[in-house]
Formats: structure tokens, sequence, C-alpha cells
């Protein structure tokens, strides 16, 4: 029966194609975050819980949707053609990066998420998952399918930096000038709403980017249009 699981050695050379430094910068920036935190908390005796709040679900999911912009683009791949002719099928190459990428980067902001709720008690496990978790799948929907549809991992870049800004800058005052927009609102915080409104957005941000990286991987399934013949 053979191995339904990568080797070591296909890993490492997933990992050399995908890249780690994405997942090392979050990682050292959501420590310096850490670090600055408990110098302010021995100075001051508080500290402001809404800043450990936001640290993990602005930072992560970005990051994550940043280099999912670039894990496939078919004008960003040198060896496209080469890709093609493994035993692999596009989207299965896809998948094993994305899951690489996405659990390097879930696994940093799944220890940032216990150690400051260890710390400081902001608020419960679930609900602080919830925050990067959603948002990271959101993002890195929105990535992978702008990526996808313009061929170039920078336009996907481009769309999700739009969107994190416009979602994390506007804050609320986007429910006032679109009271619509809530199931859409990748930053909607907890204590604005009700608690069946913010989960409602919860879900609805998931689908969202579930179904738009599906959509994308059906994109991947046309050779034609991969080698740019469409």
């Amino acid at each position: 029966m053979a191995n339904k699981f990568p080797s070591f050695r296909q890993l490492q050379l997933t990992l050399r194609l995908v890249g780690w430094w994405p997942a090392a910068g979050s990682l050292l920036i959501l420590g310096a975050f850490c670090i600055l935190n408990l110098m302010l908390s021995r100075q001051t005796g508080t500290v402001n819980p809404s800043y450990t709040l936001r640290a993990i679900e602005t930072i992560a999911p970005l990051a994550f949707a940043i280099q999912a912009s670039f894990l496939l683009g078919p004008d960003n791949e040198p060896a496209i053609e080469l890709l093609l002719s493994y035993p692999k099928s596009m989207p299965k190459i896809f998948f094993e990066r994305l899951q690489l990428a996405g659990g390097m980067h879930a696994a940093v902001a799944l220890v940032a998420t216990l150690v400051f709720t260890a710390t400081w008690h902001a608020e419960g496990l679930g609900q602080a998952l919830a925050r990067w978790l959603t948002a990271g799948i959101a993002l890195g929907g929105i990535a992978i399918f702008t990526t996808q549809i313009t061929r170039q991992g920078i336009f996907g870049t481009l769309m999700t930096t739009l969107m994190w800004a416009a979602s994390l800058i506007g804050g609320e005052k986007l429910l006032t000038v679109w009271p619509w927009f809530w199931p859409f609102h990748i930053y909607l915080q907890p204590d604005t709403v009700s608690s069946l409104t913010y989960w409602l957005n919860r879900v609805s941000l998931a689908t969202i980017g579930v179904g738009l990286t599906l959509m994308a991987i059906v994109f991947l399934k046309d050779e034609d249009r991969l080698l740019g013949n469409r």
C-alpha cells in the first residue's frame, strides 16, 4: 500500500519552495509585542486588554494571506510546465503547499493565543481562536482566488492588504455607513454586537474563505489556462 503521507524529504522540499520566513516574521512581531506588554504591565501595574485581543488577529492572518498569494501563481511559477508533468495534480501540489504554510502560521498564532490568554486572561480561548482563525481563512481565500484570477501573486497581496486595511482601519464605522456589511466585516468586535451576530459573522467569513479557495482550485485544474493559452 502506498504511503498517503509525504516523506520527510518531500516536506523539506515543499518547505524550501513555500518558505518559512513569513511565519518566523509573524512570530518575532508577536513575541516583541508580548515582551513590550509585559514591560508595560510591570511599570504601570495594568495593561490594556484590547491590545492583546487585537494583536494576533491583526498580524497572523495578514502574514498568512500574503504568503498564500505566492504559493502557486501561474505567472510567478518558473517551472509550471514541469509541475504539470508530475504524477501529482496541480490542485494536490497547491494543497500540500497551503497545508504547510497554513500549519506554520496556525502554530504561531496558537502559541501566541495560549500565552496571551494565560498571561492576561483577556477572554475565553474559543473566542480568541475565532478571532484570528476566521480572519485567516477569509483573507487567505481572497488572496488565493485573486492570484488565480490575475495569475500573479502581487495582485493577491494587493487585494488582501486593501481588504485587511479597510476592515481594520474602518472598524465599526463601516457598519455605521453600511449596516448590511456585518457578515463581511473581518475585524468585527464581539463587544460591539450581540453574541449571535458575532458568531454568524465568523461563520460567514469562514464560508467565504473556503468558497473562494475551492473556486481557485477549479482554476488549477485547467492546464491550458495555467500555461497562458486562454
